[in-house]
């Protein structure tokens, strides 16, 4: 069951190109304060590329907006602290290709052997720490790579540390080292954890919570930080470090050969291949996205020369993204074997981690409400070594036009009848939809009456592959139940021995509730009756014809077909039932069998029953004083009409009750019912 695109409402193209670069702007701004990323660096270089093909097209209609002129060191564009050097970004390589050609660019300047540096692509904050007399005074944002923020009062505070950037040094030295604030995957479990102990919301990643964390003017809960350093003056003292791989060395102060591997041109795509899968392990600490590959030797970097806004003896390379930005086209809704529907997003086809990724999953009902997720919406998809792809969320920023918020059918895609969705995960309750759902139907009290298999014990079997039709439950032991995988821990050996008993008992159960367990479509209790009185037996059932059904009360065309269709697709189940004990009887309610079938005293009535039953019918449910009217030769209903034979009345007063005197129906007792059907 798939959703459709609804129309949109068009705007131009000039309003397009104001509205993205306010789209632009604030993400910068978000990323910059260290809040939720509202869009991705894929969404936001796409909007960069529409922002400059539309100038490119209409130069008499630019904006003044800043984005392609200023450096950004993802904390702050502003500040009033002059860097004594430019602090520059980094030009992107988009290819190996495009690295091969660099590389030989440092060989023609000058450069032989070891050509260049490997480094990783920190994804934290850049800063510069100035220190006087070995007194840390100043630490700098990049800002605009000219101008730059001070924290330093930030950084005061005694509920944020820093690794590797102490407040004093033991010598009387004046410098400025360079570098990177980054967290650790550890420190940011534990600064999260302290945050949202605090009563406040949880940062979203490591990224987020390092920008927040060190521009945040008050905090009342303890951040832990790490500075890794990328550029040490000549004559800066080197401080002890600690190794956290050999392809990153933390500390305040790194020697530079020690930090950085050396590469040629064989050698440069074997490092850069091997680093982008280490660091998805768990032993690489820090959030990376990337590699940084700087020339080797001043002389070498200074014929290469430095542009506006980055260095021409450097590249940074990023890694194919685990995230990737398209368009959802439609929403399709199916069910899983245990039941659970499942809401699966069909994409524009986008590459993500080096495949293409049509679909990929929306998890539930209201993950899409939460994240306003409609028809025809720019979409962030991720995925990582071979998790299923899954949508993370929509830019709404970025919609064109007006479009309705998704709603989709509550009815089950296989059967049509209406979901239970009074919980988080809607599910499917019809027996014919899964295995779970048939499970749990056939294990309720109307069908077999297996007390304690209740949904929760349903899906683990289901999940657990214990289970995968009807014949599977009654294979069932009472070892295979203690160790069935459920919540936290097992099933029990109590718990256990009271199912396995229940099981034994239900292979007991008389052929109409057998018949309604199998799940066939358009069957249901009343119809199980209808069958197992017609055909009595499932070898008949199995090879009646389509016709044969016909000659059940209510069953037209279209039901005899799906009976038909249903028992010849359980054939194997059927037999495997017979072989498992389940004894398949009609149920008859007197001693003489032939008897009963030539006079059976309900025959051609209509009966409908109300109240509770007292006398010899004590304690029967409604489902049992069904079979018993139906095995009696009559037909069950639950509503009172001028085709009603009989009335069983548990009580006086009812609406039944009353609409059956005005109707002149025959009324009885439950006593008085129970002689006529020979259970007095």
């Amino acid at each position: 069951m798939t959703s459709t695109t609804t129309a949109t409402t068009s705007i131009s193209p000039a309003d397009q190109y104001r509205a993205d670069i306010e789209t632009a702007t604030n993400a910068a701004a978000a990323y910059a304060a260290g809040e939720e990323e509202l869009i991705t660096d894929d969404a936001y270089d796409a909007l960069l590329e529409r922002i400059a093909a539309f100038e490119t097209a209409h130069p008499d209609q630019i904006s003044e907006h800043g984005l392609f002129t200023a450096v950004s060191d993802g904390a702050s564009s502003g500040g009033d602290i002059k860097h004594s050097s430019p602090m520059l970004s980094l030009e992107k390589a988009t290819g190996f290709a495009e690295l091969g050609a660099f590389l030989e660019q440092v060989v023609a300047a000058g450069g032989t052997g070891d050509l260049v540096t490997l480094e990783p692509k920190l994804d934290g904050i850049a800063v510069a720490v100035r220190y006087e007399h070995g007194r840390r005074v100043q630490i700098i944002t990049r800002g605009d790579g000219v101008i730059g923020e001070d924290l330093s009062a930030q950084f005061s505070s005694e509920r944020l540390s820093i690794a590797g950037m102490p407040a004093d040094i033991n010598a009387d030295v004046t410098f400025e080292v360079r570098g990177e604030i980054v967290m650790s995957t550890e420190q940011f479990q534990r600064s999260n954890a302290n945050r949202v102990a605090a009563g406040k919301p949880a940062f979203a990643n490591p990224r987020n919570a390092t920008a927040g964390s060190v521009r945040a003017a008050t905090r009342d809960y303890d951040v832990e930080l790490t500075f890794v350093a990328h550029s040490v003056p000549e004559g800066a003292p080197l401080l002890t470090f600690t190794s956290a791989s050999d392809f990153l060395t933390v500390g305040t102060m790194v020697e530079q050969d020690r930090a950085r591997f050396h590469f040629g041109i064989e050698s440069l795509r074997t490092a850069i291949d091997a680093f982008g899968e280490y660091r998805k392990s768990d032993d690489y600490p820090f959030p990376t996205d990337g590699v940084v590959i700087n020339a080797i030797g001043s002389e070498v970097r200074a014929r290469l020369g430095t542009g506006s806004r980055a260095p021409k003896w450097a590249k940074a390379y990023k890694y194919t993204a685990e995230r990737g930005v398209t368009t959802l086209e439609s929403i399709a809704m199916a069910v899983g074997r245990t039941g659970n529907i499942s809401f699966t997003a069909n994409l524009t086809p986008t590459l993500v981690d080096g495949s293409v990724v049509s679909r990929a999953t929306l998890h539930n009902f209201d993950f899409i409400q939460d994240n306003d997720l409609r028809i025809g919406d720019t979409v962030e998809v991720y995925k990582a070594g071979d998790i299923i792809p899954r949508v993370v969320k929509s830019f709404p920023e970025l919609r064109q036009g007006e479009v309705a918020p998704y709603e989709p059918d509550r009815v089950c895609p296989i059967s049509g009848e209406p979901l239970d969705t009074s919980g988080k995960i809607w599910r499917s309750t019809s027996p014919e939809a899964s295995v779970g759902s048939l499970i749990q139907y056939a294990a309720s009290r109307d069908v077999l009456d297996i007390d304690g298999l209740g949904q929760e014990v349903a899906t683990a079997l289901v999940e657990a592959r214990y289970v995968s039709d009807l014949a599977d439950l009654f294979a069932l032991n009472r070892a295979d139940l203690r160790e069935l995988p459920i919540g936290n821990g097992r099933l029990g050996e109590l718990r256990a021995a009271g199912i396995a008993e229940q099981i034994d008992q239900a292979k007991s159960q008389p052929l109409a509730r057998v018949i309604t367990a199998l799940g066939i479509r358009k069957s249901g209790r009343t119809f199980g009756r209808r069958l197992a009185a017609h055909f009595r037996n499932f070898d008949a059932l199995l090879t009646a014809a389509p016709e044969d059904f016909l000659a059940i009360e209510g069953v037209g065309d279209e039901r005899a077909r799906l009976f038909h269709e249903g028992f010849q697709a359980r054939a194997a189940v059927i037999a495997r039932l017979g072989e498992l004990g389940v004894t398949t009887k009609v149920e008859e309610t007197v001693d003489d069998a032939e008897a009963w079938a030539n006079a059976k005293p309900l025959d051609g009535m209509k009966v409908v029953v109300t109240g509770a039953m007292t006398g010899p019918l004590d304690g029967l449910n409604r489902t049992e004083m069904n079979e018993l009217i139906e095995a009696a030769g009559g037909a069950s209903s639950s509503s009172v009409s001028k085709a009603t034979s009989l009335l069983v009345r548990g009580e006086d007063g009812s609406s039944k009750f009353t609409k059956a005197t005005a109707l002149g129906i025959r009324i009885v007792t439950p006593e008085e019912f129970a002689e006529m059907v020979g259970r007095s």
